[in-house]
């Protein structure tokens, strides 16, 4: 595509000074991209997601308020007080951040020889998880209850299902949060850790309006939240030794093959070639931003791709250790 004149841009410029809207910010953050100019193209992203915020303040600030601040609160989330409980359900969590190569590995999961249904981001969990926050009960006294309705509501989604042996996937990357709930319940779970590097990761957040995650409109708020996850993560592995699988993705997009029989094994599931050639699959969709990804087969990012916005991101990241 040309690059824009300088006039052009000016003009956009000015319709934005009377619109203020957010398409206009992302439209021109694509032109400065494009134009090699990084630094402009990072403040357009930042003044677009800005822009959204400011449109959808109300909504968005409840969701900001319950994930970086009332979730992170509740301890008893991550130590429940109460054995663990019979249940022949086999989910596969898959957990981590948004852009960090999940909805390839979920289908990756679900393309071998055995029908695996896929849950994708059902928000089961979270929805229910809020419903008890909300009434101010105890979650290690509701446990058995919550068991049922969780697997009841797995049920209605078609996931549940004995012909596959109770085993399906839940790609709702916020379980992180949920780990020791998920080890009480689901007994025979699998968690699968999705990682990338952070830098990849925030740059893909800020590139895509993710419209009603609501701390994705903030770059202070984006590191807020990575923060909360390597800490529960971190947290739960230690906990809970052997029960999260970290799968790198970057090592996953170089070796697909030895990465994705390494994945299959820690699934209890047996691997072929197909697992690689979920991108032929006609009855796979997704409706994460991740849907022109899986039509493709499995390929490498450049490794210095988000290299130029590193510098961008330092100011925020550089106190925090994961970031470094």
């Amino acid at each position: 595509m040309p690059q824009l004149e300088e006039e052009k841009i000016k003009k956009i410029e000015n319709f934005l000074l009377k619109k203020d809207l957010a398409d206009e910010n992302f439209l021109l953050a694509k032109y400065a991209s494009q134009d090699r100019n990084f630094e402009q193209e990072f403040d357009y992203l930042l003044k677009a997601h800005q822009n959204y915020f400011d449109s959808n303040k109300e909504f968005l600030q409840k969701g900001i308020n319950y994930w970086l601040e009332d979730l992170a609160k509740i301890k008893e989330l991550e130590k429940l007080s109460c054995p663990d409980i019979k249940n022949e359900t086999k989910p596969i969590f898959i957990v981590g951040v948004p852009r960090c190569g999940s909805t390839v590995v979920e289908k990756v999961i679900a393309s071998g020889d055995k029908y695996i249904p896929i849950g994708e981001e059902s928000t089961v969990l979270s929805s229910f998880v809020s419903e008890i926050i909300l009434s101010k009960q105890s979650f290690s006294s509701n446990i058995e209850n919550l068991k049922n309705k969780i697997n009841a509501r797995y049920k209605e989604l078609g996931l549940l299902k004995k012909e596959n042996d109770y085993i399906f996937t839940d790609k709702t990357l916020e379980n992180f949060f949920f780990i020791g709930l998920i080890k009480k319940i689901f007994p025979q779970a699998k968690v699968i850790n999705c990682q990338r590097n952070p830098v990849d990761s925030i740059m893909s957040i800020l590139k895509n309006n993710l419209g009603n995650i609501s701390w994705s409109h903030s770059i202070e708020h984006i590191f807020s939240y990575f923060d909360l996850y390597y800490k529960k993560i971190n947290f739960f592995k230690k906990s809970f030794p052997n029960f999260i699988y970290d799968l790198q993705f970057e090592n996953f997009q170089n070796d697909p093959e030895n990465e994705s029989k390494k994945l299959m094994q820690f699934c209890n599931l047996s691997w072929n070639k197909k697992c690689l050639e979920f991108y032929k699959r006609k009855d796979i969709v997704s409706y994460t931003a991740s849907y022109q990804q899986i039509r493709k087969p499995i390929y490498k990012d450049p490794i210095d791709k988000n290299q130029p916005y590193k510098n961008l991101l330092n100011r925020y990241g550089n106190k925090y250790k994961w970031y470094n």
